[in-house]
């Protein structure tokens, strides 16, 4: 399951800059921010302690209140304005959505029951992409480009009704997990060598490779969960890194 403590952890620090103004020092009491996301005070004690070890905001213990006054810091609101250019490029929230929509259809359970409407997605934890809610345009975009079968069942070795997840709808799965890099990376490259060396074997009908399909799990899952490591982005790298876990532990 997806940290969702992480998840909400960029939504309240948003609040937090339009709360204080963009000032740094300047204190909110963050109990306000369970009225305003209509969430427990045990969530907004571990976003505080998740965003005060990150150094993103001041915690004030002097007046006595739980959870405590919160103020942001000057790299807090740094990263909140980082936040606002990576919710503006269309691209980088299109390939978010596409992640998220395929985990969140799985999780759902939307292969066996077939009872809701990718629409339902919209009221959803993940559709949300560094704080922020994603447009129902992202939503048609995603539906459009996500080329996935349905019903979809996620599984290496399983047996069972379901369509299963492809090595290259594994590693697109991964790259747009993580929009913060670039078509070219790297480490992306080497996540899709993998991918098509896996598939090419099983279309000459061989049996994948221990070694080969090991280290493609376990590279794609270092690389999304790489991604956590950022507030905004662990949404759709946790649930990414979540399905390869799975895949590892059955293969």
């Amino acid at each position: 399951m997806y940290d969702e403590t992480g998840a909400a952890s960029a939504r309240f620090l948003l609040w937090l800059a339009e709360e204080s103004g963009g000032a740094v020092g300047r204190r909110v009491a963050s109990d306000a921010y369970a009225h305003h996301e209509r969430c427990s005070l045990e969530l907004v004690e571990g976003i505080v302690e998740r965003l005060a070890a990150l150094g993103w905001i001041a915690v004030h213990n002097d007046s006595g209140a739980v959870p405590p006054l919160v103020s942001p810091t000057a790299t807090g609101l740094a990263e909140a304005r980082a936040w606002d250019e990576a919710y503006a490029d269309r691209d980088s929230r299109r390939r978010y959505a596409k992640a998220a929509l395929f985990a969140w259809w799985d999780r759902a359970g939307q292969h066996q029951s077939g009872g809701q409407n990718a629409e339902d997605f919209l009221w959803t934890r993940e559709a949300f992409y560094c704080g922020r809610q994603l447009a129902y345009e992202d939503l048609e975009y995603a539906k459009d480009h996500l080329s996935l079968p349905t019903p979809v069942h996620v599984g290496v070795a399983e047996q069972g009704a379901g369509v299963f997840l492809s090595f290259e709808q594994l590693a697109q799965l991964v790259q747009a997990s993580r929009p913060d890099l670039s078509e070219s990376d790297g480490e992306l490259q080497q996540v899709r060598e993998l991918a098509e060396a896996l598939t090419d074997a099983a279309r000459r009908g061989a049996e994948p490779e221990p070694g080969m399909l090991q280290r493609f799990l376990q590279h794609s899952g270092d690389l999304a969960q790489a991604g956590s490591r950022s507030v905004g982005r662990d949404m759709a790298s946790g649930m990414v890194s979540e399905i390869i876990q799975s895949m590892l532990r059955l293969g």
